[in-house]
């Protein structure tokens, strides 16, 4: 898709957004918004290696730009703060190492680390940040970004707003099973299943069925270990 096509997108898309009621309608809208940005982030920085590629007047073989989503965070009162692990990273020149913000997103654009070119973009941030008081360091096999927030010792739970809407969505369905404690005891136990590794979907399903065989005809809350893996 043209990057002129994904812009066109993204501006239809907000308009939907902001006729959009329903909190439904305003999720997948949000969703299908941030990753049309993130493409258009993409190919504007494909396309802006390949300028300076030509304008250095490279010969040598194509690097490909590869889109990093695994990053660790953490915040302070000042700093929200990003770890992103890249071996041999620290070998990089500074000029190589590069940060794009403004103040609800950011783009790290790494240079030819070991033959290639590494990219994160993180759009939609929770809350605004400094872009001037906003930094990079390079360390052993690791950039950390700190985003400078614009109101020091106001807590983000989150990293963006899509994540806070995901979360509310989340917290909205349990708190419907409030006054049903069983019931919310079978969704979290579902919501471990589904987000364990292999040990702990075992120890889950021991106690699930263990629990199972104590309860009486009758007495049962209803679902079975199966439909934990259809959530």
């Amino acid at each position: 898709m043209s990057l002129e096509q994904l812009k066109s997108d993204v501006a239809e898309l907000a308009a939907f957004l902001q006729q959009a009621k329903g909190a439904r309608v305003k999720d997948v809208l949000t969703t299908a918004k941030a990753a049309a940005e993130r493409e258009i982030v993409n190919l504007e920085m494909k396309a802006k290696i390949a300028a300076e590629r030509q304008a250095n007047g490279a010969t040598n073989a194509k690097r490909y730009l590869h889109e990093l989503t695994d990053y660790g965070w953490d915040q302070s009162a000042k700093f929200v703060k990003l770890f992103i692990t890249l071996n041999g990273v620290q070998g990089c020149t500074e000029e190589n190492v590069t940060v794009t913000y403004t103040p609800s997103s950011l783009q790290l654009h790494v240079r030819d680390l070991q033959g290639k070119d590494f990219g994160l973009t993180v759009n939609n941030l929770l809350h605004s940040i400094n872009v001037e008081k906003s930094y990079r360091k390079i360390k052993t096999d690791m950039v950390a970004i700190y985003l400078k927030k614009v109101k020091e010792d106001e807590h983000w739970d989150v990293l963006t707003a899509i994540q806070k809407r995901l979360k509310q969505k989340k917290d909205s369905e349990m708190s419907k099973d409030g006054d049903n404690p069983e019931s919310a005891l079978v969704n979290i136990m579902k919501k471990m299943y589904n987000d364990g590794d292999s040990k702990t979907k075992q120890m889950i399903a021991k106690a699930w069925t263990e629990s199972q065989d104590k309860v009486k005809l009758g007495k049962e809350t209803g679902g079975d270990l199966d439909s934990f893996g259809d959530l």
